[in-house]
């Protein structure tokens, strides 16, 4: 064997030995890879399962704290509300009473004068009374009775833990407080009636596009409330059921949720009874209701978003 020979074969072996070490290395510095790989992906992976799940709890705090304190506010001012009406009908009440005792003994007296002054006397016991008892204290107790109806609504509102119950209690409260009342959900371009109190038959709403009424376009494009202007002549870009006569009122309310419009109550004063001028205002009413069930929609819709997220 020559020399070159040799040196060829001591250099192949050579580099055979570098190449199995390198193989080896190169195995071994793929594993630590590998592994320095997988232990990052676990640590993001558990670092944005904690993101997650602190932000749905920030956001579950931070929306039964503003509900909360948005609802303690209102029952508040309605329960003063109300104490302020019933301490008004008392006094008023009182008044009445005294004035009917006074008026009681001027009848007596006047019986010891003659028949004739007796029922003079009388007869101003009976003005007396119905003055001073009949108009301010049947207001009065017409206001009593509505905050009590609000109370009972929003607390309905409060309590109900579905989107479907949220949207059965407002059509009740509304309800309560005039004479036809439906909620239509947004669908694209339309508009589907979710429910409807007061129509007769064949005068309920029905689906409809939102371009068709102008009242509805600004209702949703704007999200706010649009009164419907009293019917003079026949308009067929006005829907059936929307169709107010002179001397009514009609309104759209939007339930904004997130920022978009979900849903509209429409409602009208069409068949309810004539009321005192300075009685409690329906329309008032209607829009406080809607407004407190497009929050309680908003808490609900986001609290399930944040849990949707966690899981």
């Amino acid at each position: 064997m020559t020399l070159d020979h040799r040196f060829r074969e001591a250099v192949d072996a050579f580099v055979a030995r570098v190449r199995r070490d390198l193989d080896s290395h190169v195995q071994g510095l793929t594993a630590d890879l590998l592994r320095i790989g997988s232990e990052n992906q676990e640590y993001w992976r558990s670092t944005l399962e904690r993101a997650v799940t602190d932000a749905r709890q920030d956001a579950e705090r931070g929306f039964k704290a503003r509900l909360e304190a948005l609802k303690n506010e209102l029952t508040r001012e309605m329960e003063q509300r109300l104490s302020t009406e019933r301490h008004q009908l008392q006094t008023a009440t009182m008044a009445a009473t005294q004035a009917a005792a006074e008026a009681a003994n001027a009848v007596s007296a006047a019986h010891a004068a003659s028949a004739k002054t007796a029922a003079n006397a009388a007869n101003i016991v009976s003005e007396v009374t119905n003055r001073s008892a009949s108009p301010e204290t049947g207001i009065r107790e017409a206001r009593i009775d509505t905050l009590e109806r609000l109370l009972g609504a929003v607390r309905r509102l409060d309590e109900a833990g579905s989107l479907t119950a949220i949207l059965d209690a407002l059509a009740k409260g509304a309800s309560a407080e005039t004479s036809r009342v439906a909620i239509l959900l947004v669908d694209g371009d339309a508009l589907k009636p979710w429910s409807s109190h007061g129509f007769s038959a064949g005068h309920a709403p029905t689906e409809i596009p939102i371009g068709t009424s102008g009242v509805l376009t600004a209702t949703v494009a704007l999200k706010q409330t649009s009164y419907v202007k009293p019917m003079i002549a026949r308009d067929l870009t006005t829907p059936t059921f929307m169709q107010v006569p002179v001397g009514h009122t009609g309104l759209v309310v939007p339930l904004v949720v997130g920022g978009d419009v979900v849903a509209v109550l429409y409602a009208d004063d069409v068949g309810r009874q004539e009321e005192q001028v300075d009685s409690p205002i329906w329309t008032e009413e209607i829009d406080l209701l809607v407004r407190h069930a497009a929050l309680r929609l908003e808490n609900l819709t986001s609290i399930r978003t944040a849990q949707a997220l966690g899981s």
